[in-house]
């Protein structure tokens, strides 16, 4: 069976459980140090993991997606930490035409609520709840950082056109496989610790990660062959979590916007017009650019600041329909933003599925 793209999921809560019951989501020293060790074990050569043996398995990969593409399914996780219900709400009643939203749990009695919460923001049609199958996490719902990434396929007999890269995710807490199962996609495994929300890419295979120290002991090939970039750019960590999606936003083919003034010349190299973001004047871990776009769609953190209106005005300034969210709770307690809990993936055919693996 060919599918004719890949699943584009964003995971949407209800807030089931908000701050009280919740831990930060970013990494402890502890775990930190733990991805540091695992990734320079990885390139030493004492060890067994033979990576040009595991291309012998990996389907030849043409590029990652984009976000400046059609994106055909919106997911996130069903928990909402940290306010993180009323951004996830808000996506639901703002949810752009063509597109589904795909809302998952490890909690199956959670369905039936979660059904009629979704659908009466989205639309009865543009829904889908899926109770999966891996383990518990409070991490769930920092989606862009454990879900797959998709990737663009290689053209192939009897293959699909898309695809996922599964890479190991601090404490172990990832419904990788869970989702590859739901959607019939083929899994590509990146064996190094790896956050999906330190990687941005455009539709000609640029791809952008912050150089964190875990980060840097990643090979180039990595990302080369397995994520399929042409180009790997690596920005200097300079503020916040250390993840790519803090810092520049790809806008369209043309345009990227940034709010690093240090990372301008970089960008411009790469052949981009480069749009400065003014930063938010307070929190640590606030930023605009961590913005989720959808088809022409953007949906950008605010926090009740004087900078918001200059930041929604420069994405305007784009051409993008803007929708503001307030993240401040979220960001605050260093959990990201809108990107950070959200993820997309290819328009496809949910038709062409065998059936749904629910548990």
């Amino acid at each position: 069976m060919r599918l004719s793209g890949l699943f584009l999921v964003l995971f949407l809560g209800l807030g089931y459980a908000e701050a009280g019951t919740y831990k930060p989501l970013a990494p402890s020293l502890e775990e930190t140090a733990a991805s540091i060790q695992w990734n320079r074990k990885l390139g030493s050569r004492n060890y067994q993991w033979d990576y040009n043996r595991s291309l012998e398995t990996t389907p030849s990969v043409e590029r990652p997606f984009s976000e400046t593409e059609e994106a055909g399914f919106l997911l996130f996780h069903a928990d909402a930490p940290f306010s993180a219900s009323r951004i996830k709400n808000t996506l639901a009643e703002n949810l752009p035409s063509g597109v589904k939203l795909f809302v998952y749990t490890d909690s199956p009695k959670d369905v039936p609520d979660l059904k009629r919460h979704y659908e009466a923001l989205a639309g009865k049609s543009n829904v889908e709840i899926a109770s999966l199958d891996y383990a518990s996490s409070d991490r769930a719902v920092w989606a862009r950082d454990n879900t797959p990434i998709p990737i663009k396929l290689a053209p192939q007999m009897d293959q699909s056109s898309w695809g996922a890269v599964d890479a190991v995710y601090y404490g172990g807490d990832a419904p990788d496989e869970a989702l590859a199962q739901w959607f019939h996609i083929q899994l590509v495994k990146n064996p190094y610790q790896f956050e999906g929300g330190n990687f941005v890419a455009d539709q000609r295979g640029n791809c952008l990660i912050v150089n964190k120290t875990a980060t840097a002991a990643i090979p180039d090939s990595v990302f080369h062959e397995i994520y399929g970039c042409k180009k790997l750019v690596r920005l200097k960590h300079v503020a916040g979590i250390g993840h790519a999606d803090e810092r520049v936003k790809f806008i369209n083919e043309k345009t990227i916007l940034t709010d690093t003034p240090s990372y301008v010349s970089t960008l411009s190299q790469l052949g981009y017009e480069v749009v400065v973001l003014p930063k938010p004047q307070n929190g640590k871990y606030r930023t605009y650019v961590n913005s989720l776009l959808i088809n022409g769609k953007v949906f950008v953190p605010v926090f009740d600041e004087s900078n918001d209106e200059e930041a929604i005005a420069t994405y305007r300034a784009q051409g993008l329909d803007v929708v503001s969210i307030n993240s401040e709770t979220l960001s605050d307690h260093g959990n990201g933003s809108v990107h950070c809990i959200t993820m997309t993936y290819p328009k496809m055919d949910l038709r062409e599925l065998k059936r749904l693996l629910f548990r």
